[in-house]
């Protein structure tokens, strides 16, 4: 019988988890499918053209052949079968089709893609299936995947079983082919990519920013991109304003990989000043390969990520020492510009080598 890979994934929104997954799949070895819990507006874009088979089980979108299809799966499992589980709830869903169906002895693999939460950092959901996954049913799983070693050693700490679990970074590539494409050497932007959540701590964004307005500079762009960053975000816009950085303000919303990555390719840094919850923060490492240099507190492996190609911050950094950094890195741009573009070509390299998505496919085709 042929093998198959079956993947359990909430939606296929612009999640780092969705993300990298459908990044993953193309370069996995034997049959591909992906079934979601729930349909975004997004799906059929991102799924336009893939040679996977995609079900949802929306309990509003799904379709009678959808569920046909998945009943039809479940009962065809068979010991050549790896069922991959992509995040808590996607987890505990696989562990109770494997308690069911415990006689068709598939492979279950597990993917954790953050660090250990609280019931106050996700839905009651995420953190009720987290609970149930470490106390019960941790002993289901073949191996358990996690993206950062920040977070398998909380995952372990946490009941979590040591010997099946392995870190897997995660894999990216260049979405855009853009030839020279910044400003002149006079021009600074700056991008930060999040969806609107107390996790990504905007108040530091946005005083550090301001911070690098008042003292530094104000001729700059900052980009931000993201779920609910638009201008129905009236809390959004308060803030804004009263960090008197409105102006020097672009609202993208929430945008797809290809135009994240454009951003990216005509950004100077990044930004990433999230409180807690990152495991491995696929923004650094995109960012990266476009030679924009991030800068990010140092949470999940943040630091691994950005090696010596950026700056690392505590979470409660003062802004001031944020607003230092970024204006230093905008002296450099103007003052030595060959130094500059040689820092860019040297952070692409690196980001590219070092985070393969072909690389990264070969560890999961072999894990087994």
């Amino acid at each position: 019988m042929k093998r198959r890979n079956i993947h359990i994934i909430p939606s296929l929104g612009y999640g780092g988890a969705e993300s990298f997954l459908l990044r993953l799949v193309p370069y996995l070895n034997h049959k591909n499918i992906i079934i979601t819990l729930y349909k975004t507006n997004h799906d059929k874009e991102r799924i336009k053209n893939s040679d996977f088979k995609y079900i949802t089980l929306d309990p509003f979108q799904a379709s009678l052949k959808d569920i046909f299809q998945f009943l039809k799966l479940l009962f065809s499992l068979n010991k050549n079968d790896t069922v991959y589980t992509w995040l808590y709830i996607s987890d505990l869903i696989g562990s109770i089709i494997k308690v069911i169906f415990f006689w068709k002895d598939f492979k279950l693999i597990w993917n954790i893609r953050n660090t250990v939460i609280s019931p106050n950092d996700y839905s009651i959901y995420a953190y009720l299936s987290f609970t149930i996954l470490r106390r019960y049913l941790k002993s289901l799983p073949n191996k358990i995947i996690f993206n950062s070693y920040r977070s398998m050693e909380e995952h372990i700490n946490k009941g979590y079983p040591k010997a099946k679990s392995f870190v897997i970074y995660n894999g990216f590539k260049k979405l855009s082919k853009i030839s020279n494409p910044r400003n002149d050497h006079n021009s600074f932007n700056i991008i930060h990519v999040a969806r609107y959540h107390p996790q990504k701590n905007f108040d530091l964004v946005f005083e550090s920013i301001s911070k690098y307005k008042t003292f530094y500079n104000d001729d700059f762009c900052l980009n931000l991109v993201g779920k609910d960053i638009n201008s129905d975000n009236s809390d959004l816009k308060t803030k804004l304003h009263s960090f008197n950085i409105y102006e020097n303000v672009v609202l993208h919303g929430l945008l797809e990989p290809k135009k994240v990555h454009k951003l990216f390719a005509k950004s100077d840094i990044s930004l990433l000043l999230s409180r807690f919850g990152e495991s491995f923060p696929n923004v650094l490492a995109e960012s990266m390969l476009y030679g924009t240099f991030p800068i990010a507190t140092n949470i999940g492996d943040s630091s691994f990520i950005i090696d010596k190609y950026g700056y690392i911050v505590r979470a409660n950094a003062d802004p001031m020492k944020i607003a230092a950094i970024i204006n230093n890195y905008s002296l450099l741009k103007k003052n030595d510009y060959d130094k500059w573009k040689k820092e860019i070509l040297s952070c692409q390299n690196f980001s590219k080598e070092r985070f393969s998505i072909k690389k990264i496919a070969y560890s999961f085709n072999n894990l087994l």
